[in-house]
């Protein structure tokens, strides 16, 4: 059986005040359905974060109605999608039990779900739905004492995998942070202080494990068989060197299983460009529409710098200055006792902090705003 795994679509992703519900559709329609007329799976499978927050805007939910018509209606592809913590469990699994007969299983509600079974040549292949569930979530719906994410997800796992018959083919879809995955800054953490970590061994069981949560495509558990197809796109610049797709694998009679990742190229890709502001404006940039932040290297303040850039750049979304400043260890070279005019002040707290003396240009232009300020004062 051929299988696609995707995770963390993030629809209705809000990034730096812009909505990217329309880079989203894009890329579906333009990338994520050719690729899967290309690879013809016999199933999706989406681990959790459907959405980015539990009531999306009305066009987030648009666009899911339309690409669940893309895949099961027209595509006729069963479509196991879990929950994960952004999404809302209660409002994505509503209606579940009927839209199971359609091919869409959509699970969310712990006290719903249960073991998906689909057939291929071989046989018969289970898929275990875990979708994100806090600790105490978990102890209400089985009645089992746990209160940490490791216990939780362990207890859900043996609850339906005792509901699926011994050497049957397993694949596990699960939506948590396995101990040693990298990082990124769009992701919400599930709990303070590291708790929300769990082991790879969780999932020993299962012939695969197709993972949600971690925006980095990437193998967890120090094994290939546990794996997380990262977001559908970049959704911070702290993720700017991802690669982002899908994983496309294969599950044979035996239960052994191959995967392939597949990248997808975005419309508008998230950079980070760095230079002075002149060099910035100078640049030849051709993919001059991107989400990006500027670095300024400038050692002195840039005016207006943001509304300059962006006639330029119209998607500048952030501005850093990386101007060097000293950090020193806290002690400065000031006599307060010593009297001096305020000029030499500032060109003393100058040298301290910049490492160098103004050049005549500055001392020029400080010593015309001090002159000026002064007759203001008169």
């Amino acid at each position: 059986m051929k299988f696609i795994h995707t995770a963390d679509w993030h629809l209705g992703k809000l990034f730096y005040g812009e909505y990217l519900t329309e880079e989203q559709e894009w890329i579906l329609k333009n990338q994520f359905l050719p690729l899967l007329d290309e690879e013809k799976p016999d199933v999706l499978i989406l681990a959790g974060d459907v959405y980015d927050r539990s009531v999306p805007p009305t066009e987030a939910v648009e666009l899911f109605d339309e690409m669940v018509s893309e895949i099961v209606g027209k595509r006729h592809i069963p479509f196991i999608v879990i929950s994960g913590n952004h999404d809302s469990a209660e409002r994505l699994s509503f209606a579940g039990r009927i839209l199971r007969d359609s091919g869409l299983y959509m699970c969310g509600d712990l006290k719903q779900i249960k073991p998906i079974t689909l057939q291929d040549e071989f046989g018969e292949i289970a898929f275990v739905p875990l979708p994100y569930g806090e600790p105490g979530k978990v102890r209400e719906a089985l009645g089992a004492e746990v209160h940490t994410h490791e216990e939780a997800e362990k207890a859900l796992s043996d609850f339906l995998s005792s509901q699926i018959p011994e050497g049957k083919r397993k694949i596990a879809i699960a939506h948590e942070f396995v101990t040693g995955g990298k990082e990124s800054d769009s992701e919400r953490p599930l709990s303070v202080g590291g708790t929300d970590q769990i082991s790879g061994s969780v999932f020993s069981a299962y012939n695969y494990t197709a993972l949600g949560h971690l925006h980095e495509p990437q193998k967890a558990g120090g094994t290939d068989l546990i794996r997380y197809s990262g977001s559908l796109l970049k959704y911070s610049f702290s993720e700017t060197a991802h690669k982002k797709g899908i994983i496309s694998g294969y599950i044979d009679g035996s239960g052994r299983v191959e995967t392939n990742f597949i990248p997808m190229i975005p419309r508008r890709d998230v950079r980070i460009i760095q230079g002075t502001f002149e060099e910035l404006m100078k640049a030849e940039d051709p993919a001059k529409d991107d989400f990006l932040m500027a670095e300024l290297m400038d050692e002195g303040p840039v005016i207006d710098g943001m509304a300059r850039l962006r006639t330029k750049y119209p998607n500048m979304m952030t501005l850093h200055s990386r101007r060097k400043i000293s950090a020193g260890e806290g002690n400065r070279n000031f006599d307060l006792t010593k009297k001096i005019d305020a000029l030499e002040m500032f060109r003393t707290f100058y040298k301290e902090f910049q490492e160098r003396e103004f050049t005549e240009e500055e001392e020029e232009y400080m010593k015309k705003i001090w002159a000026d300020l002064q007759k203001e004062e008169l």
